[in-house]
């Protein structure tokens, strides 16, 4: 009954000076999935997955070939959760590419694809965990000669100065895959990307360029709004992480006593 109670406060001093968890992520893996295209000829073709994967689509009007999406991952990295507010500081998941060929409008052109990324997380003295998180993309092919282009003034200006440019969105602001730690789950949310320094939602891309971006993402606590947290549970998570060493210093303890 004493360790009991001495756990408990142990638990509850923890939860209130638990102030940042490091997370660790290990190598990445990514794979374009689930790709959705207009009908016609030449429909999107994903490569194998692996750090650099490749999606290709269209028939190709130049000799620089079909448009298409890299995506290259992050090495292994580290940040830290925030118990109190709930979340990590943001972080680089990878780089985006767009090549943006121009392709003939009878052929396929992309409308949406999925990008998975597998991973380790390990957070705290924890054991890693296998993970996989899917973010959603969602692609819209402009008409290049389209007077206005659909974004912004007809060619010649600005980002459509070859060409009106096409557009790129990810799923800013909403929650990806959720994975669990210690009964506690979280999960990583895609902010947006950043452009030459500016963070941006959208991603306009120019024609006949290879349009990069930085893919902005950072871990958030998820809680079912259905229930009341009571604790909180980064809160439990940063008492379980804490309060972990402490309790098997005390069962040790215990043992030596008792013989």
């Amino acid at each position: 009954m004493k360790l009991k109670v001495l756990v408990a406060s142990i638990t509850l001093i923890t939860a209130f000076n638990a102030q940042a968890i490091p997370v660790n992520f290990g190598s990445f893996t990514a794979e374009w999935l689930n790709p959705v295209a207009k009908p016609g000829a030449n429909q999107p073709v994903a490569s194998a997955a692996g750090t650099n994967p490749t999606i290709r689509w269209g028939t190709a009007a130049t000799a620089n070939g079909q448009s298409g999406y890299n995506f290259d991952a992050e090495s292994p990295f580290s940040t830290e959760f925030d118990v109190v507010m709930g979340m990590s500081d943001t972080f680089e998941l990878g780089t985006f590419t767009h090549l943006n060929n121009p392709i003939f409008s009878n052929g396929s052109s992309l409308l949406s694809v999925d990008l998975k990324l597998s991973t380790t997380v390990q957070a705290g003295a924890l054991p890693a965990e296998n993970v996989d998180f899917l973010f959603s993309f969602t692609h819209e092919e402009t008409p290049n000669n389209a007077n206005p282009c659909a974004y912004g003034p007809a060619g010649q200006t600005g980002v459509n100065i070859n060409g009106c440019a096409d557009r790129v969105t990810t799923n800013t602001n909403a929650f990806t895959d959720v994975f669990s730690i210690s009964g506690v789950d979280y999960t990583v949310d895609i902010r947006g990307f950043t452009v030459g320094g500016n963070f941006v939602d959208g991603f306009l891309t120019k024609e006949k360029v290879d349009n990069q971006a930085i893919i902005i993402a950072k871990i958030t606590a998820f809680e079912d709004i259905n229930e009341v947290p009571e604790p909180a549970p980064f809160a439990i998570l940063g008492a379980g992480l804490l309060g972990l060493g402490a309790v098997r210093r005390m069962k040790k303890n215990k043992i030596v006593t008792e013989k």
